[in-house]
C-alpha cells in the first residue's frame, strides 16, 4: 500500500458514521501484510525526512499543548469567569 492509498483510506473512513468508519479503518490496518506496513512505513518515513519542517511540528502539528499557554492572564480570568456563569445559568435552567 502506497502511503497516499493510506491517506484516501483515512478520509474515506472519515466521512463515514463513527462506529462504521473506525471498523473500516480498523480492518484496513490489520489487513496488511507485515511487507505491506513495512513499506507504508518506510515510504512515510521517507516523505517526512525530505520535509523542511522542525522536530517540534512534527511532534506536536496542531500545537494543542501549547494553546492554554498563549493567552494573556486577563484572558483566562474572563474565560473562567464566563464558564462559571455559564455552568450556574445552565443548573439554574435544569432544576
Amino acid at each position: 500500500m502506497k502511503v497516499i492509498d493510506y491517506f484516501n483510506r483515512i478520509e474515506e473512513c472519515s466521512e463515514m458514521e463513527t462506529d462504521e468508519g473506525f471498523h473500516a479503518f480498523d480492518k484496513c490496518v490489520n489487513n496488511l501484510s507485515k511487507q505491506e506496513l513495512l513499506e507504508l512505513i518506510i515510504e512515510f518515513t521517507s516523505i517526512v525526512a525530505r520535509l523542511d519542517v522542525s522536530l517540534d511540528i512534527l511532534e506536536n502539528p496542531f500545537d494543542t499543548d501549547n494553546d492554554w499557554d498563549k493567552v494573556s492572564e486577563e484572558d483566562k480570568i474572563a474565560y473562567k469567569k464566563e464558564s462559571k456563569l455559564m455552568n450556574k445559568s445552565h443548573l439554574k435552567i435544569v432544576h
